[in-house]
């Protein structure tokens, strides 16, 4: 292995290592609590190695939230994938999935819990910063039913998705009345928008 290659393996490591400790702190005391020198000791490195490589403290948030969403979505494309041939069936698997993982997700549950409490630093990644989230999760839905349903319309599509993105954000921070629901109803949008275009394998 090359040096560049060694350095680079050590990078991820130190980033996968750095994610899984503050992740671990923030379920447990709360990220107003935690400290990137308290983190960096249990990592095993400097502080400046952990600023080199978030930029801040800041950088560590925002990389766990955007590692969060990205295990969302390999869980997403699973129930999507499994369902291509019947798209229907596969939005509301996908669907019922999220919010199904969102009442399981520790993190979510910590930077929700940790608003209530009135430590807030977190919540605008869901929020006011949550722009990476959003691009992130509609550029993937957004490739995947285009190679998936080839005869459905892209700028729609496009308007669409980003539309569903964030009514689903909105839901899981804001509850409404009969939560079970929410799932369902949101399905309901989504095939409202798009059901008629969804042909594809075996369609």
């Amino acid at each position: 292995m090359s040096e560049g290659e060694q350095a680079s393996e050590f990078r991820q490591w130190v980033r996968d290592r750095t994610l899984a400790v503050a992740h671990e702190h923030l379920v447990e005391q709360g990220w107003d609590r935690v400290r990137v020198g308290q983190i960096a000791e249990e990592v095993g490195v400097s502080r400046p190695t952990l600023y080199a490589e978030f930029g801040n403290k800041e950088g560590i948030a925002e990389a766990l939230v955007l590692a969060e969403t990205n295990r969302f979505l390999v869980g997403i494309q699973q129930r999507l994938d499994r369902n291509v041939t019947e798209p229907e069936k596969a939005i509301r698997a996908a669907i019922r999935y999220t919010f199904a993982e969102a009442d399981k997700s520790a993190l979510l549950r910590a930077i929700l819990t940790s608003s209530d409490e009135g430590n807030d630093t977190m919540l605008p990644l869901l929020t006011t910063r949550s722009e990476p989230i959003f691009h992130s999760a509609t550029q993937f839905l957004v490739a995947w039913f285009a190679e998936n349903y080839p005869g459905i319309n892209k700028e729609q599509l496009t308007d669409g998705v980003d539309a569903l993105v964030r009514l689903v954000v909105s839901n899981l921070m804001f509850p409404g009345p009969r939560p079970k629901q929410t799932p369902n109803r949101v399905a309901n949008v989504a095939l409202a928008l798009f059901g008629d275009q969804l042909e594809g394998p075996g369609a």
